[in-house]
């Protein structure tokens, strides 16, 4: 029998509560299960959930989803991070981004009581926990805390905050005032504030006019290089989202007082959301693995795939079988001053390149297939994508 919660749960995601209404748009048309989006879920889903039991529940089963969040469609990824996008987008909803891989933000503080010490006029903080070690990052109280970004590469703690937005109750008019920026804070220095900090790049607000704006996604820190997905908007339209990309940056310069300069890995499009499609970076060897599918109009999908050189940018073809497998691992999860055990589910995907046997984790899982199978094995209930709603703003 199914608890209150639980029956919460399904009331959210059946559609019998608003925010899944919402959840069934194309992320490539207008705006689709966005990370902002995604955790509102989670947080109606438990808003009945307030005792330590329920807590313990509640991270144990998004433990148990691990880059859930992910699975709803490369959208959720690119796309949606426009002004007002990214609440939680690792924390609530167990991370766009494989956990603990330190590829996203992890959960902010929602408890006052739980904040760092040396705000000063700051009133909230987001906070992560990168490579072991924590670190928070203080905002003004109009800043939506939850967009905020960080990740670990190898030469600090690259991380975003998240632009001042104006109209956010006026959707197809909500756009960042400021451009996106990245920082460099040195490993373990706990404050991850401008002050502190070495810019490294700064975005142009603009992208190709004076209504179309320029979205920074989700980062992905890859030993000496940073990985982030761009996209574009306009004000006033759908908020169709276009020009999806995914950047590379070498972060070493930055030590050799250059500017480090994105350059594009590779262009995004609807291929990726097509069944069990995924992402994996394997930072040991600084390849970046892009497995997709298309129907083969027989009922079954026929796999693809590029392995890129992160450095050089060059890709080739996998021959031999590229096959995945879950495993669990243990964790530690925190919400304000409450920390529990838990244990992460995640993806190990095995590829062979020149004879070589090689493993990594699963970074994005961006294939739809992914959640219906999650969905069919929570809920004994097959979804039909035909069946989604599509809302327009």
């Amino acid at each position: 029998m199914k608890t209150r919660y639980e029956d919460e749960q399904v009331k959210v995601m059946s559609g019998e509560k608003d925010w899944y209404k919402r959840a069934g748009r194309n992320p490539l048309v207008e705006p689709g299960f966005t990370p902002q989006l995604m955790a509102r879920i989670e947080e109606a889903a438990n808003e009945t959930s307030t005792r330590t039991s329920g807590l313990h529940r509640r991270f144990s089963r998004m433990a148990a989803l691990g880059g859930l969040a992910a699975i709803l469609l490369l959208g959720a990824l690119v796309w949606p991070f426009g002004p007002g996008a990214g609440l939680d987008p690792s924390g609530r909803l167990a991370a766009v981004f494989k956990p603990s891989s330190g590829a996203a933000a992890v959960t902010p503080s929602v408890s006052p009581s739980a904040s760092p010490p040396g705000l000063g006029l700051y009133k909230i903080s987001a906070e992560f926990e990168l490579g072991g070690l924590k670190y928070y990052m203080p905002l003004p109280l109009d800043r939506n805390k939850s967009a905020a970004m960080a990740v670990e590469t190898s030469a600090g703690i690259v991380w975003s905050p998240p632009p001042p937005v104006v109209d956010y109750l006026k959707p197809k008019y909500t756009h960042n005032t400021e451009p996106y920026t990245l920082y460099l804070t040195p490993k373990g220095h706990a404050e991850l504030s401008a002050d502190s900090a070495q810019r490294l790049y700064v975005f142009p607000l603009y992208a190709g006019g004076a209504q179309s704006y320029l979205s920074l996604g989700g980062l992905i820190g890859a030993g000496d290089y940073l990985l982030f997905f761009s996209s574009s908007y306009t004000i006033g339209e759908n908020e169709k989202r276009s020009g999806a990309k995914l950047h590379v940056m070498d972060v070493r310069q930055a030590g050799e007082g250059k500017i480090p300069v994105p350059r594009e890995l590779l262009p995004l499009d609807e291929t990726y959301q097509v069944y069990k499609s995924f992402m994996a970076v394997n930072p040991e060897k600084g390849e970046f693995l892009v497995v997709y599918y298309t129907d083969d109009g027989r009922g079954s999908y026929t796999q693809h795939n590029k392995l890129y050189d992160i450095a050089t940018g060059s890709a080739q073809v996998l021959s031999g079988e590229i096959t995945t497998e879950n495993a669990e691992r243990p964790s530690k999860l925190h919400y304000g001053a409450l920390t529990l055990d838990s244990k992460d589910l995640v993806t190990i995907v095995h590829y062979e390149v020149n004879g070589e046997q090689r493993s990594t984790e699963v970074d994005m899982k961006t294939g739809g297939q992914w959640f219906y199978d999650w969905w069919y094995e929570e809920y004994g209930e097959k979804i039909d994508d035909s069946t989604i709603k599509k809302f327009s703003r």
